[in-house]
């Protein structure tokens, strides 16, 4: 007999798709994977070698739950800027960035609480709401998908314990304004609730930059700042990332890290050390991600039936379609057809629906492949 709980819980889609791709090419099928979220590089050689030879050195053993010291210590330097002076060692927990957001669910509400999720969204955020009974308050943004701060403000009710949102966009790659960001973290300090801010794309943003959501509240009252390794360096396999709030919510996170997985792994804290004295990889994989932005753009463009709201950062695109097909069954019959795997809009949210995103995360010629298909498979359901 299993928990309610379970019950609750949807799998995850993006892994669904990557299983089913995995089974497709076991049989001898050509597929087309553009729904894999995570950059199609390798870990830089020096972090690897690195953390190879720490764990040579001895470090395979706990760590302090919080994190190692000189981690925290180059975490803080690497995000705060002027005006962020309160943060210390002691504001940062290291863990897991996807772990970063239970943790964030269970420090600040209960079972019946409420979490804001403007759409489209992170597709765990609600799920993990439902894994803890708090309840996902999805409120639809514009049309460009910029925050509707209307939406959010009216949504707002006596339960209310946080917004979450991610900037860049997963799954749209917007990159939202500063002005939106310092009028959403507002309107938190006002309602006394918390601003969850997941920056794991931040240094994957092509055009402008993101608002420090550390400028607004540099004590943390009512901030929380997730990131991580795993996108910016291709690190998603060693799991470690971090959280950033006041002394009150980290010492709650703690407890709860202590009592679940203990730490972040050892090795995977070393390779963290060096990736933050790497500053040329994140710049390298960024140059490539943008010229695959623009190839994707422009094919995606040549595709008639399809709209678009161009990128500013992360690695994905999320065209719109006009056909009587839901977005299931739209990427079921590309799968299908076409052996092209893409991921449904629905599973972003209701405002994801005649949409699918696709991840550019790999290399150009699998993209043009992967878009002619994509174009003959619109083609051919037009005539239908």
């Amino acid at each position: 007999m299993l928990s309610k709980r379970v019950s609750d819980v949807s799998e995850s889609a993006t892994v669904a798709m990557s299983n089913i791709a995995a089974a497709m090419r076991k049989e001898g099928k050509e597929v087309i994977n553009f729904g894999i979220g995570e950059p199609d590089f390798s870990t830089p050689e020096p972090i690897i070698d690195y953390a190879f030879q720490k764990a040579r050195e001895g470090f395979t053993h706990y760590t302090p739950s919080r994190g190692y010291p000189e981690l925290r210590d180059l975490i803080i330097r690497s995000v705060a800027q002027e005006g962020t002076g309160y943060l210390t060692r002691e504001n940062v927990l290291v863990t897991p960035t996807k772990f970063a957001i239970n943790l964030s669910y269970l420090s600040i509400a209960d079972a019946g609480d409420e979490i804001i999720i403007p759409e489209p969204y992170y597709l765990s955020y609600p799920e993990i709401g439902n894994l803890y009974g708090i309840k996902p308050v999805c409120v639809q943004s514009n049309d460009d998908f910029s925050l509707n701060m209307d939406n959010i403000e009216n949504a707002i009710t006596p339960k209310t314990r946080g917004v979450i949102i991610s900037n860049p966009s997963n799954p749209t790659g917007k990159v939202f304004s500063r002005d939106q960001i310092k009028q959403l973290q507002k309107l938190c300090i006002d309602e006394d609730i918390y601003f969850i801010v997941d920056q794991i794309y931040e240094k994957l943003v092509y055009e402008g930059s993101i608002q420090n959501p550390l400028e607004l509240d540099p004590e943390m009252k009512n901030t929380i700042l997730m990131s991580g390794f795993s996108k910016s360096y291709a690190m998603t396999g060693w799991r470690v990332g971090y959280m950033i709030s006041n002394l009150e919510l980290i010492n709650a996170a703690d407890r709860f890290q202590q009592q679940t997985i203990t730490c972040a792994p050892s090795i995977s804290q070393m390779a963290a050390i060096k990736a933050l004295s790497d500053l040329e990889s994140p710049v390298m994989m960024r140059n490539i991600f943008r010229q695959r932005l623009e190839k994707i753009v422009s094919l995606a463009e040549e595709i008639e039936g399809l709209t678009l709201n161009r990128p500013e950062g992360a690695f994905y695109i999320f065209p719109g379609y006009d056909m009587n097909l839901s977005s299931v069954e739209f990427c079921q019959q590309a799968l299908a057809r076409k052996g092209l795997i893409l991921t449904p809009g629905s599973v972003f949210g209701s405002q994801g629906e005649k949409h699918f995103r696709i991840s550019y995360a790999t290399d150009e010629r699998t993209i043009e492949r992967g878009m002619a298909m994509l174009k003959e498979f619109v083609e051919e359901m037009s005539k239908i």
